[in-house]
């Protein structure tokens, strides 16, 4: 299975959900799922902004050097699941089959753009991302046994 986070920029809450779930699944012992992130409108070659990593160290989430990435058709084709951060980023993609938003499939609303904020709000940021991880979870397992 290859699921693709989708934000804006591809520097922020993508990468974030990115890594959180990654380490989720190692922790659950899951190796079969691919994850990777992408931006709807990329700042294409730009790093996870500086908030954003450290709020990932902050939590004991570990991350590799990222550059942000346009989201492509290919891209889309290529994977299981496309879940975005908001309604805006999914209405943005078209309404596939496979494209989802984060709150659509855990009841957890959109994750909000803390592009630009305070170290603070990266870390309430991700909190949300994290809670909303851990209810998507055993939807990705449930998908899984039914491969």
């Amino acid at each position: 299975m290859k699921i693709i986070f989708a934000c804006s920029g591809n520097t922020c809450r993508s990468p974030m959900a990115e890594w959180t779930f990654k380490k989720m699944l190692k922790e659950e012992g899951i190796k079969d799922v691919e994850v990777e992130s992408r931006g709807v409108v990329a700042n294409v070659g730009s790093d996870i902004s500086e908030n954003a990593k450290k709020a990932l160290k902050n939590a004991g989430i570990p991350f590799k050097k990222h550059t942000a990435t346009q989201i492509t058709t290919d891209d889309i084709l290529n994977c299981d699941l496309v879940i975005c951060m908001t309604e805006r980023h999914k209405m943005r993609l078209g309404c596939l089959p496979k494209v989802f938003t984060l709150g659509q499939m855990t009841g957890c609303g959109d994750i909000v753009d803390p592009y630009g904020k305070d170290e603070e709000t990266y870390r309430e940021c991700l909190a949300e991302i994290q809670a909303a991880l851990t209810k998507l979870m055993p939807i990705i397992k449930r998908q899984l046994t039914l491969r």
